[in-house]
């Protein structure tokens, strides 16, 4: 008997241990962009690629995990961190509405948007919000209707204040009129104000923002700390917020695509901060034990030996097969541009004069001679690195440039804030642009005359499945040329390669697609076509290390016309290695002009603002490359 009172102590104690505590199963998803399709793990073995089961893969998950959790007397929570439907044609297509169908039959508890929810303006935003059955939560935007600041959750009789924050650089990664009218409040101040206005009517305090925890954490915190402690900074990302407040307990961040399989806990202040991988190749979720009566986090589990990232492998969580039905129909429904009749379109195009008006000179600094010809067609191919590298520096520079130069189309690869773009482009009257849609950084745009090109349309090809692309799909964009009476279709390719790691294999590979897809687009008879880019390798490379063979021994319907200047030293386009690394390639519509007329050159900015250091410094590490074809202006 002696024996047996301690056990049955040590087992009242434990069940009262027990019933004090309750599992919250915070799940959490973030920079989905558009990708809840049945997609190959690439990253994983790009050529036996395990299948990632998407969004009805996730759906099965959160189905079952709820109903275990009803069972067990646990409560589950389900969000999403923005930057919900860019990124893929299947959520571009519609503004979202697919998306937002599928959210709806996941049953999420809350969103916050992400940067890229606005890309087709705030009334497309608007409009998914009352398609929606969950909050959108922002307490710190303004001048979007349907917006709630917080939501409050309860989960099993634990309150849980639920506040949004959006990005204060939110205008950084949109062209201005996407967020007309709208106005991103302070951080810091704004979710004091909440935590003050709910504070005595929760137990816990979480926040849901598109903030953003950054790839190498650790580093970035120690030069944080490091600068916080010289100077006042404005926060910028889920680590900064976690570090200024102590009156949150989780913070559940997107913004970046980098998941972490353990949480980040401020040092001082505790406070958690999740953040899973984006294009839902996995969904997040971290069990949090929560003292019932104490009402705080006592610690954290995780659903798997890994961690809290659950990668949606078809191998282990079996996709529902009515929503994978949906999806695939959605999927299959996407077109394309191969064989695209403009006949309409191309009819009500009014005649234009496209002579050359330089009588707008904004610019001095440089003095840079004009490279276009009004007789010829100039189409340029240019790495701006990063753009703006050098901030408002940068914008004027290249601002003047391409007003001196004179060209008629410029394809440019590196932007890094498309709202420094479109400001750099205001300052153009007679240009103006196309920007990717679907490209997950470092976006690819085309400049073009106003007066001679009218876009007929604009697709992304691969978006579905862009790895090979790393992240980047090409920027294909038809275009009608029009100068008096002559109108002619024009295809204008503007692509960034893979450099570097495993860039030789997935450049290979790309190329074999989009030689496929051009091919095709020529069969059709649309063979106007010029593809321009960092093409990250060199024509000379031979055998295993070419990367662009199906177009090098196709030469019946490509050609690249810079293969004429690769081997001139004067002329390289990387002049830091030094080697030849960006291209024009020509279909066989223009191969006879090309050969009779054709002028190829790199444009040696450099030689006129003040010699390689000056112009690597602000601008660029990369030459532009120019193609100048006559096309019956």
């Amino acid at each position: 008997m002696k024996r047996i009172l301690p056990l049955i102590l040590f087992i009242i104690f434990a069940s009262s241990i027990y019933s004090r505590s309750s599992k919250l199963h915070l799940v959490f998803t973030n920079n989905i962009h558009g990708a809840i399709h049945e997609l190959p793990a690439r990253f994983i073995n790009p050529e036996f690629s395990p299948l990632l089961a998407g969004g009805a893969g996730a759906y099965t998950y959160v189905t079952n995990l709820r109903k275990e959790a009803s069972e067990a007397g646990d409560f589950v929570i389900l969000t999403d961190a923005g930057s919900l439907f860019q990124g893929t044609q299947l959520g571009t297509d519609d503004g979202g509405t697919k998306i937002m169908k599928w959210m709806n039959w996941m049953a999420y508890d809350a969103f916050v948007p992400g940067v890229r929810d606005f890309d087709q303006g705030v009334e497309n935003l608007e409009r998914l919000k009352k398609e929606s059955n969950f909050p959108f939560l922002a307490s710190n935007l303004k001048g979007v209707s349907g917006i709630d600041n917080y939501k409050v959750i309860d989960a099993n009789g634990i309150k849980i204040g639920l506040i949004g924050l959006i990005t204060p650089f939110l205008f950084d990664g949109l062209v201005p009129e996407n967020y007309e009218g709208v106005e991103v409040l302070d951080l810091l101040e704004t979710l004091n104000t909440q935590i003050e206005t709910i504070r005595n009517d929760v137990d816990l305090i979480f926040v849901l923002s598109h903030l953003g925890l950054p790839y190498n954490r650790e580093d970035e915190y120690e030069s944080f700390i490091k600068k916080a402690s010289q100077e006042k900074l404005k926060i910028k990302n889920a680590i900064e917020l976690a570090h200024f407040t102590n009156d949150v307990d989780v913070i559940i961040t997107g913004g970046v695509s980098k998941g972490y399989d353990t949480p980040w806990v401020d040092p001082n202040t505790h406070t958690i901060v999740v953040q899973n991988y984006g294009n839902l190749t996995g969904i997040g979720h971290l069990i949090l034990n929560v003292d019932k009566e104490k009402k705080i986090i006592k610690d954290y589990t995780f659903p798997t030996e890994r961690g809290m990232m659950v990668n949606l492998f078809t191998d282990n969580i079996w996709p529902d097969l009515a929503v994978q039905d949906s999806i695939n129909g959605w999927v299959d429904s996407i077109s394309s541009l191969h064989n695209r009749d403009y006949t309409k379109q191309i009819s009500e195009i009014e005649e234009t004069d496209c002579s050359s008006d330089n009588t707008i000179s904004n610019f001095n600094k440089f003095d840079v001679s004009p490279v276009g010809d009004d007789n010829l067609l100039d189409i340029m191919t240019w790495n701006m690195e990063r753009f703006p590298l050098k901030g408002d520096t940068t914008m004027k520079a290249v601002a003047e440039i391409i007003q001196d130069l004179n060209v008629d189309i410029i394809g440019v690869q590196e932007v890094i804030k498309i709202g420094a773009f479109s400001e750099m482009m205001s300052w153009l009257p007679n240009y103006d642009f196309v920007i990717s849609k679907q490209s997950s950084f470092l976006e690819q745009a085309i400049i073009y005359k106003k007066n001679m090109f009218t876009v007929l349309a604009q697709d992304e090809p691969f978006a579905m499945d862009d790895y090979y692309f790393a992240g980047r799909p090409p920027l294909v964009v038809d275009f009608l040329y029009h100068c008096g009476d002559v109108k002619k279709e024009i295809c204008i390719v503007n692509m960034h390669l893979k450099c570097c790691g495993d860039g030789l294999y997935r450049r290979q590979q790309s190329m074999k697609q989009l030689h496929g897809f051009l091919k095709e687009k020529s069969k059709n008879g649309k063979d106007n076509i010029i593809v321009v880019g960092d093409w990250n390798d060199q024509l000379q490379d031979t055998g295993i290390y070419q990367s662009f063979s199906p177009f090098i021994n196709d030469q019946e319907n490509f050609l690249f016309v810079t293969s004429r200047i690769v081997n001139d030293p004067n002329q390289q386009s990387y002049p830091s290695w030094p080697s030849f690394l960006d291209h024009i390639m020509i279909g066989r519509g223009y191969f006879d002009v090309f050969e009779k007329e054709g002028i190829v050159r790199s444009v040696n900015l450099d030689e006129w603002i003040g010699g390689w250091e000056e112009y690597e410094s602000i601008i660029s590490d990369h030459r532009p490359i120019l193609l100048s074809i006559p096309i019956g202006k």
